[in-house]
């Protein structure tokens, strides 16, 4: 196994430093390789809604290149990690994966064409993939720049906990081990087909998500409402996302483990050892 990635790495010993949009990189990257798991991405809402020319690079722009890399080197199959934001606001809940994307965000937008550019060279040139739409990954690694692990950030040191809007937006978080176990399950499965890939058991709101974190680390935080109009998120916050992943369930036996507070104290225990 070879792992590409754009920070270093001490502990694999097939690591590879670069960036996606360093095409001859990656086309040298992925030499000898027969499955391409394909992670990399600008993200953040606010991070790609300032930085759009870099978000299209890297998300559009590194995909071409890795999809030309596995057409150059023969690869069997690319998997590749799209995301919950190409369905933009639902029409309905939960989301099944034949509702129409109408992304809102330049992130949301530049995977749905990435999704795009693999099916096209899939017909042209008859590499096989998968799609993962994933919604609301998290996990005892994930940096405290995302909800879940920012609020137990928070929680752990007393801090206030700051939302967005009234905290009524509604997410389903789906802890990183359930994630991967989905990806172990389409290397010789799944082919052409777009899934959605999350824990729709346990629907939240972050001001009860917020809540229950407190509880849960015995915190003294206090929440605090952030009103939309005051921040960086107001026209880009999409207010519920719920997967239906019955797809999933039935055709690759994914089923997800790891219910949302286990999840949530494994963060925990993870960031008191960090400290």
């Amino acid at each position: 196994m070879t792992i590409f990635d754009i920070k270093k790495r001490n502990s694999e010993t097939n690591f590879i430093q670069g960036d996606i949009k360093d095409s001859k990189l990656v086309e040298n990257s992925i030499k000898n390789c027969d499955y391409v798991i394909h992670l990399a991405a600008t993200l953040g809402v606010v991070n790609t809604e300032k930085n759009p020319v870099l978000t299209l690079d890297t998300n559009l722009g590194g995909t071409k290149n890795v999809l030309e890399a596995c057409r150059l080197n023969d690869v069997k199959k690319i998997i590749f990690s799209s995301s919950s934001e190409v369905y933009g606001e639902p029409l309905k809940i939960p989301i099944e994966e034949n509702d129409k994307p109408i992304p809102i965000t330049t992130y949301g937008i530049s995977k749905f064409a990435a999704e795009e550019y693999i099916k096209a060279y899939s017909r042209n040139y008859g590499l096989r993939y998968t799609i993962f739409r994933l919604f609301n990954v998290y996990g005892d690694e994930q940096a405290t720049d995302w909800v879940l692990p920012e609020f137990v950030n928070k929680a752990l040191s007393n801090q206030d906990i700051m939302i967005h809007g009234d905290g009524s937006q509604i997410r389903s978080f789906c802890y990183v081990s359930d994630v991967s176990d989905a990806f172990s399950k389409v290397l010789n499965d799944g082919d052409g087909e777009t899934f959605n890939i999350g824990n729709n058991s346990e629907p939240i709101s972050i001001k009860d998500l917020a809540t229950k974190i407190i509880s849960i680390t015995k915190s003294k935080s206090k929440i605090k409402f952030i009103p939309f109009e005051e921040s960086q998120r107001n026209r880009n916050e999409i207010l519920k996302r719920v997967p239906n992943i019955e797809k999933a369930k039935k055709l690759l036996g994914y089923h997800p483990q790891i219910s949302l507070e286990d999840g949530i104290r494994k963060v925990m225990d993870a960031q008191i050892l960090r400290k």
